[in-house]
């Protein structure tokens, strides 16, 4: 709330049950807290992460309850009830962070009409979560960022950068997963964490996208295929703490360009998984894999494609897919 701790005194309706400490002592890992100063950890002995699946909801604007004194308390980047940085979970396994929860997005609010609950992204992500045959985590690494030309040479210069993804399966009207700047719902990072940060700063979680058999559109093709559109905004760009307009150019792209995915499960529980993936601007670069899990240490096996924008500004990376059967 007002992206500061709920006070314990504030025990109207039981409001208090938001305090950090409050929900530490109910959900029984204040020696969690004490350590990592936060509650969105599930210990890998209660429950594995890889059975938990995060439903987020990114639009505060629908969120009515208390004529609206709810939305606004809790502000921007939430339902209206919920942060999105919040909404979340993370492994913890031996002591140590594992991974997120297999987590979607979409534009709706915490409930109400045009609530989670009853959503058609929700209901989707569901039933793929439960049933699906396919699970991919979509994860971003970047690799480096250029500011303008203009600014080479000026000291203590930061950014933003608000990354975007929209996936959809193949003949769907619908998002599984939406981030957008727009709606308050990108993955960020600072110019300094990419050029300077830790190197798990620059590994960034999207989302993740279910797909199942039951949801083939052409019973003759028994391929499972999804689009991802990737986007990264050009950043604000501030010296010293002030925003610098002379380069700005509101909602241009630092880079924008669609990925299709496209998998076709094996006929044996041992056997081949054929993958093709390309970038829509390379129509003709498909690559094709043939995968096998049951190889895999883990069971998972990552894919990735390059992306590039050369020019200043500019950044590069790669868009890396971890797949694997789900079950």
């Amino acid at each position: 709330m007002l992206d500061v701790n709920v006070p314990k005194w504030l025990t109207k309706g039981e409001i208090n049950t938001f305090n950090r400490d409050e929900m530490a002592g109910f959900l029984d890992m204040r020696d969690i807290t004490e350590k990592f100063g936060r509650v969105d950890l599930m210990p890998d002995e209660v429950l594995g992460i890889d059975r938990i699946f995060c439903m987020v909801g990114t639009n505060r604007c629908d969120y009515e309850t208390a004529e609206g004194m709810a939305r606004a308390f809790v502000g921007h980047g939430s339902d209206g009830l919920v942060k999105i940085a919040n909404a979340s979970l993370c492994g913890l396994k031996n002591g140590a962070i594992t991974e997120p929860a297999a987590t979607a997005f979409a534009y709706r609010s915490h409930s109400g009409y045009f609530g989670i609950v009853n959503s058609e992204e929700a209901y989707q992500n569901l039933v793929r979560f439960l049933f699906g045959d396919v699970r991919v985590d979509i994860w971003m690494d970047i690799d480096s960022a250029t500011l303008p030309r203009d600014l080479d040479g000026v000291d203590k210069v930061e950014a933003l950068y608000q990354i975007e993804l929209k996936a959809a399966p193949r003949g769907k009207r619908w998002f599984l997963t939406r981030r957008t700047a727009i709606e308050d719902s990108p993955a960020c990072r600072t110019h300094s964490e990419i050029v300077s940060g830790a190197p798990e700063r620059k590994q960034i979680y999207l989302s993740s996208v279910f797909l199942s058999k039951r949801a083939i559109v052409d019973k003759k093709n028994n391929s499972l295929a999804y689009a991802m559109v990737v986007g990264v905004k050009v950043p604000d760009y501030e010296i010293d703490h002030r925003f610098w307009p002379n380069g700005h150019y509101e909602g241009a792209d630092l880079f924008r360009d669609t990925a299709f995915l496209e998998v076709t499960p094996a006929d044996s529980p041992n056997g081949d998984w054929k993958v093709a993936h390309w970038w829509a601007s390379r129509p003709s670069a498909v690559t094709t894999d043939m995968l096998n899990f049951a190889n895999a240490s883990d069971g998972k096996i990552q894919l990735k494609l390059a992306f590039a924008n050369p020019n200043r500004p500019g950044i590069a990376g790669t868009l890396r897919l971890v797949i694997r059967p789900w079950e």
